[in-house]
């Protein structure tokens, strides 16, 4: 679940933080461990503003009073940003992006304002880069300020949506090591217990427990705070509740709840 998904070596890194309390319970017991139901109907999601501004050549969203790369839409490869190359088609109420990276590819991106110009859909058909199977995120976004059907103005995060999420997190702690499988992959990923920080590419994972029911997990992009979470397990055992945070220039809050199955 890469949207809202606990991270393999954050859990890694938590378990290794309380490993004397799980040295003392069999996998069976450890209240970590077992399936994970996402409740959907707990979801809510506080999403990032952003404003987006057209002209004849194509056009550029601004996040946090930062603007990103002019987007030119003349079915040409744009110059290189931070290793991804765009070439941008105009359509009827929108555009159409093909990504790639390296020279392959890695995403086709669909923006459209809706008849009515209050919406604005953006599809986005991920190939991911380590072979993985492809999938799909939707993300709506509601009119803040602006009118047409043109995307120029201000708008809003709603809610999104991927289309490999199963919903069921799994966990497994045994010995020094976690198979973990997140509700969007399709294979369990094995993890060492060495507490020491995680670096995957360009990302890296620093763990907090605040108590034996709380769990803080910051993640880290290019040596940026990417994403903030909080995992908190009930007294009960039986759920667990989780809060993503993302900081600036995309600030966003998403709160959801899971349940032991």
């Amino acid at each position: 679940m890469k949207t809202y998904g606990m991270s393999v070596c954050a859990l890694v890194s938590f378990v290794a933080l309380s490993l004397p309390c799980i040295a003392q319970e069999t996998p069976q017991n450890n209240p970590w461990n077992g399936s994970w139901r996402l409740d959907r109907s707990s979801l809510q999601f506080d999403g990032a503003p952003f404003s987006i501004a057209e002209d004849a050549e194509g056009y550029t969203v601004t996040r946090a009073g930062k603007a990103n790369p002019k987007v030119v839409c003349n079915g040409q490869p744009n110059a290189p940003a931070n290793g991804l190359v765009t070439t941008c088609n105009k359509t009827g109420n929108g555009y159409e992006l093909a990504n790639t990276r390296g020279g392959k590819p890695s995403s086709k991106v669909k923006m459209e304002v809706s008849s009515d110009g209050n919406t604005l859909t953006r599809t986005a058909d991920i190939t991911p880069a380590d072979g993985s199977s492809p999938y799909t995120i939707t993300t709506l976004s509601r009119r803040t300020s602006g009118s047409g059907t043109n995307a120029t103005g201000e708008w809003k995060e709603a809610s999104f949506n991927e289309s490999q999420d199963t919903g069921i997190l799994s966990i497994l702690v045994h010995g020094d090591s976690i198979d973990f499988k997140e509700t969007d992959t399709d294979k369990p990923i094995t993890c060492k217990l060495d507490g020491t920080p995680t670096a995957i590419g360009p990302q890296s994972i620093s763990v907090k427990l605040a108590d034996p029911h709380t769990l803080k997990v910051t993640y880290r992009f290019n040596g940026e705070v990417g994403r903030e979470n909080t995992f908190v397990l009930s007294q009960d055992g039986q759920s667990i509740a989780e809060t993503d945070v993302t900081p600036a220039p995309a600030p966003s809050t998403m709160t959801v709840t899971l349940h032991k199955s």
